[in-house]
Parts: C-alpha cells; structure tokens; sequence
C-alpha cells in the first residue's frame, strides 16, 4: 500500500482559485454588491479576497469575455453602464424568462422550496422596513434565482442567470429602493408565493409580470 503524502495545507491551485475568484464576483454582480460604472481595481480586490492578482485577473477576463464587465482604457475592469436602449432589450428578456419560469415553478416548485421563496420575501420585507437598500436588492435577486431555480428548466435558469449578472449592478446604482407602500395592497413576491401555492400558472405569470413592470417604472427614469 502506497502512503499518502499529499500535503494537507498545501494552497489550492490557481485554476481552483480562479474559479471561486469569479464566483465571488459574478455572485456580487447579480447580488447588487457592484454598480454600474463602478470599477474593480485588481490589486484591492485581490486583497478582499485573500489572494494574489493572477488568479482575480483571470477571474476578470473570463467576466470580460462573458460581456459581464468591460475593460477601460487603462486595462481596469468596470461594470457596463446601462442605456435606456440596453435596459429595454434586457427587461424584454427579463420579461420572457422570468414569465416561462413562474409559470412552471406552479406547477413543480416543492412545498419546501416554496417556503424557501416565503422566507427570502420575509427578509425581504424586513430589510425593506429597515431602509437596508443593499440587503434589498440582494434578497430580491436570490428570490428570483430561487424562483428559477423551482421551474425545474435548468438551461433557462442559465440563461436568466447570465442576464441577471446585467440587471444586479442597475439595482445598485437605483437606490434608495422604492418602498413597501408604492407596490400596492399585495406585493408582488407574496401573490407569486400565492400563485405557486395554489398551482395556478396564470396568477405566477400575473405575479412576476406586476414586479418586474414595477421595476421597470422604477428604474428607467433614473437611466440616461
């Protein structure tokens, strides 16, 4: 029998910390951690990461080449402004998507992954009362992977969630988030919960329609 020698506390390798690297930020695109405009100095990143510049440079260059962030004139990566032109073609993605989605997850979403979606509208909620803009944006972008996430359509959750590495950065520059009181008597989140609850396809697409018309409203004015 061969011993294994493989040194416990050895680093991983650079390939392996390239990939969280890029996990790290394209999580923080779609969460709203980076606005749009906003750019990603190497070095300083590298140092919130607890890593050297190779493998976050990588990391950079591979969002570049994926159109999630862009190069400025001094090779520094930046997070794409938005247009009111780019905006209407991504909300009309957005549109078709997120529809396709909440139409199937009422009709396979689990009770478990329902009350998931309850929970993160809960935290939601909260945040909202509080005036926490970034909690906000953040839980409003886990609750709608998560609703990909039940449709059970996997490469169109893909799809949504590359678009989404687009629409995070716009909730970030749009703040202060718009309030409770603004989207009516029922928030949209919670007649989509309804929705799957009572597997009604037709209310989710009345639902997740509502919200991201909502946002729309909310969010162009503030585009140039």
């Amino acid at each position: 029998m061969v011993a294994d020698i493989t040194d416990q506390n050895s680093k991983p390798p650079r390939r392996v910390l390239s990939v969280d690297a890029y996990e790290h930020v394209r999580r923080g695109l779609i969460r709203s951690r980076y606005r749009a405009g906003e750019r990603l100095v190497l070095r300083p990143l590298a140092a919130e990461l607890g890593l050297s510049p190779t493998p976050v440079r990588e990391a950079l260059l591979r969002l570049v080449s994926e159109h999630a962030l862009e190069l400025n004139d001094r090779n520094t990566a930046v997070v794409p402004a938005m247009t009111r032109r780019n905006f209407a073609e991504i909300h009309a993605l957005r549109s078709d998507l997120e529809v396709r989605l909440a139409e199937a997850a009422a009709l396979k979403a689990s009770a478990h992954g329902i009350e998931t979606l309850a929970m993160l509208h809960r935290q939601f909620v909260d945040a909202l009362a509080i005036r926490d803009d970034g909690a906000v944006a953040a839980l409003n972008a886990d609750f709608h992977t998560t609703i990909a996430a039940l449709a059970d359509l996997p490469l169109t959750a893909n799809i949504l969630r590359n678009l989404w590495v687009r629409i995070g950065p716009l909730y970030a520059l749009s703040r202060p988030m718009p309030s409770m009181r603004s989207m009516g008597d029922v928030h949209p989140h919670a007649a989509l919960i309804d929705a799957l609850r009572a597997r009604d396809p037709q209310a989710a697409r009345e639902a997740i329609t509502r919200d991201f018309n909502n946002a729309r409203i909310w969010i162009e004015p503030m585009l140039a």
